[in-house]
């Protein structure tokens, strides 16, 4: 480039031209005339000098732009050097922070005057020291710049995972090296690092206690990838079987294969997840392994299968558990016989045998005479035993064919079918009696049970097992009546029986689900001073053309069918629903007794629906008092007492029914937790009939009083009734002199009426 092409250095250079003559004008002034320069040159000179002084304003404006684009440069420059996203650093040759920039000294947490002078060295965990010595050692020897990750220690005493690239260059100043540092920081980055390899720990640890391992499946090529744990899961050595679909199909279960197949092609014709399969698969040391697979579709972008993934799980225990939990559902823990449950199954089976070969099959209901009594004397573990035998010597009475199983308690069920006639239902019978007619040695002991036993027969007896179990059930009882240790069949007017109690039991859940029940409650009062001191819910089950029937008739068959349940679960529901009404209807609480059989007090939910009844109503649980048979609670004093202690623990009251009638011990009325003692009806209605009686009756009261128990008398007829109670110390009384059973709204206005 010439200078002529650029007027600052062309101006530059004339200056040194015009200095000088313009010198020489000066020096001319002082010379002779002639020697001077003409007005012309000097007005030339004059002329090119302030042309001169023009172009220097020029230059000098040039310059000062010139400086202030620099200076923004600069500017610019520390701006991004200090909110760049990385830290910066300048080191000495030793290592010693020259200069930080914001973000640097933001990821140390120390000012960036703080820094400087500070060696890096100071700020480097550790343990990370000598990676960071060997870096400085390569960049030394090779020039090379270096790349490394280590922790760096805050001023907050917080680690600070950094990647490090560190270069070196001579310093424009001196003869030393200056090291650029680059600091990027990498915490999170490495906290998701962490975080992964956590992740596939637990991972590796979970499918390790779950079994899990996975493998690939490619359809298209039929090719399959086999992880190093599907060979340790499977016993086979690696690469032992080739990697194709047909080879692991090969291993499948003859049962499962043609399924499992079928449904692997399903789902490569329509991926639906989730998809799981189960399949017993041949291990290499022969054993047959339960596995489930979840089968998972990869896709590629354009959304087409390209591989199945299977997360296989070996679920052999769980298997082998759930077949040891329906066999002990279906199984009797004590004798190892069938239980209900399965006796419906299989006996349906043979059921629908013989009806198709026209054979006839017999139904034996046993049970066994006086077990009771053994059971109460020598206690549970005699009795089990017992029944250990008698199940044992049952089976080795009846064909292999022939189905055996236990009901429950006592009751034994033997199944027979391919029966010519009745005659071979006897003779199996009379059979199985002789097998358990003879002692049973037990310990020390020789125990004596006999069975009586009902025979019903197909298809003159029923046409379905629950029809001919229940027919053989009453034939055995009619066996006990008659001929105990002997056999009944089933007669024209047990079926008519049968049949009765069929169709009440129907009934009676078509009234459960129609709400066809009601309740009455009977006054309770005070024999001292007349007051009310309660009712008593007495369930009741009206007809819309006769009447009501009576409790004594459809409470048995509610009781034998298991309604009892649901019907005593609806009466806690409604007497606690009563109980709040009468309190909206302005009435004091009313304290309200519930009659409660054997069977609910033993059964396993009664707690949680007496509980949940309670919490569902406004009803304070000590104004409900339960009253409980004898028979309830003297049949196993330990599991009553227990149940009691519950019952109690709600806050409800609980009274002995019948009192007067059992055999009640006083060591059994001393450890059970009752509040009150029920003189039985019984007793009351004889009270004018015998002599006798009133010296029991008044033991009775004694007796109660000395356990601290309150004493109810039931069935006060008469007014003399009512005076003797009186004269004693009897809390409440209850009888049809007193107040007949009503309607929730017709006690409401009678209590009105006794009340002021």
């Amino acid at each position: 480039m010439h200078s002529s092409d650029n007027p600052s250095v062309e101006r530059t250079e004339r200056a040194p031209d015009l200095r000088r003559r313009a010198e020489l004008q000066l020096e001319s002034l002082d010379k002779p005339l002639k020697d001077a320069n003409t007005p012309e040159a000097t007005d030339q000179l004059i002329h090119e000098l302030r042309v001169h002084q023009i172009e220097l304003e020029l230059q000098n404006e040039e310059l000062r732009q010139t400086q202030e684009t620099l200076a923004t440069s600069r500017a610019r420059y520390f701006d991004l050097y200090d909110l760049a996203p990385v830290g910066y650093l300048t080191l000495s040759e030793d290592g010693v922070i020259q200069e930080a920039n914001l973000a640097a000294a933001t990821l140390l947490d120390t000012p960036r005057e703080t820094l400087v002078d500070q060696p890096l060295t100071r700020f480097i965990l550790p343990e990370d020291q000598d990676t960071h010595y060997h870096a400085r050692h390569q960049l030394l020897a090779t020039g090379e710049r270096q790349t490394y990750d280590l922790r760096l220690c805050r001023a907050d005493d917080a680690l600070a995972w950094v990647h490090l690239d560190i270069s070196q260059r001579p310093d424009a100043t001196s003869e030393h090296i200056i090291w650029s540092a680059i600091l990027s920081d990498i915490s999170a980055r490495k906290r998701d690092e962490q975080a992964l390899i956590e992740s596939q720990a637990r991972l590796r640890l979970i499918t390790h206690i779950a079994d899990l391992t996975f493998w690939e499946w490619d359809p298209k090529t039929q090719a399959v990838f086999f992880p190093p744990e599907w060979w340790r899961q499977t016993g086979y050595a690696l690469d032992e079987l080739p990697h194709r679909l047909g080879a692991w199909a090969d291993l499948l279960h003859p049962d499962d294969r043609t399924r499992i197949l079928e449904h692997l092609n399903g789902f490569v014709d329509a991926p639906v997840e989730p998809a799981e399969i189960q399949y017993r698969l041949r291990c290499k040391d022969g054993d047959e392994r339960w596995f489930v697979a979840r089968l998972t579709a990869i896709l590629d972008t354009q959304g087409a299968l390209m591989h199945v993934l299977l997360v296989q799980q070996d679920i052999t225990r769980r298997k082998v558990a759930e077949d040891e939990a329906i066999r002990l559902a279906q199984h009797d823990p004590l004798t190892g016989l069938p239980t209900r449950a399965l006796l419906d199954q299989l006996a349906d089976r043979m059921l629908a045998s013989t009806r198709r070969t026209g054979d006839q099959l017999a139904v034996l209901f046993f049970d066994l005479d006086r077990f009771k009594a053994i059971n109460d004397i020598y206690g549970h573990s005699v009795g089990d035993q017992l029944l250990q035998a008698v199940a044992q010597r049952l089976r080795e009475s009846f064909r292999e064919a022939d189905l055996i199983a236990r009901l429950g308690g006592d009751e034994f069920i033997a199944v027979l079918a391919n029966l010519n006639d009745a005659d071979d239902a006897a003779r199996a019978a009379r059979t199985a009696i002789a097998a358990l007619t003879p002692p049973y040695p037990i310990g020390e002991l020789m125990l004596h049970c006999v069975p009586s036993l009902g025979i019903s027969l197909f298809p003159q007896d029923g046409d379905s097992i629950e029809s001919l179990i229940q027919g053989a059930d009453h034939a055995m009882y009619h066996a006990k009546e008659v001929s105990p240790g002997g056999y009944q069949f089933v007669t024209d007017a047990l079926n008519q029986q049968a049949h009765t109690t069929l169709t009440l039991e129907t009934r009676l859940r078509e009234a459960l689900s129609q709400q066809e029940f009601r309740l009455a409650y009977q006054p309770l009062l005070d024999p001292h001073n007349s007051r009310i001191t309660g009712v008593e819910a007495l369930l009741r089950w009206p007809q819309t053309d006769a009447g009501e029937i009576a409790p004594l008739v459809f409470l048995p068959v509610a009781e034998t069918s298991g309604l009892i349940h649901e019907i005593g679960h609806w009466v806690l529901q409604e007497v606690g629903r009563q109980y709040g009404a009468w309190r909206q209807r302005g009435l004091p609480p009313i304290p309200i007794t519930v009659n409660i059989s054997a069977r609910q007090f033993h059964h396993q939910r009664f707690h949680d629906q007496l509980a949940a009844a309670l919490q569902a109503s406004a009803m304070d649980p000590a104004d409900l008092t339960l009253t409980l048979s004898e028979a309830a609670l003297m049949q196993d004093m330990l599991t009553a007492r227990q149940r009691l202690d519950a019952l109690k623990a709600l806050g409800v009251r609980v009274a002995l029914g019948d009192f007067g009638l059992g055999c009640s011990s006083l060591n059994a009325l001393e450890r059970l937790p009752l509040d009150r003692l029920e003189i039985s009806r019984a007793l009351v209605e004889r009270l004018n009939l015998a002599e006798r009686l009133p010296v029991i009756l008044d033991t009775l009261i004694g007796l109660a009083q000395a356990l601290q128990f309150d004493v109810k008398a039931v069935g006060i007829e008469t007014e003399a009734d009512l005076d003797f109670f009186r004269q004693r110390e009897c809390d409440q009384v209850q009888g049809f002199y007193l107040g007949v059973p009503m309607s929730a709204e017709q006690f409401t206005d009678w209590y009105r009426q006794r009340t002021p």
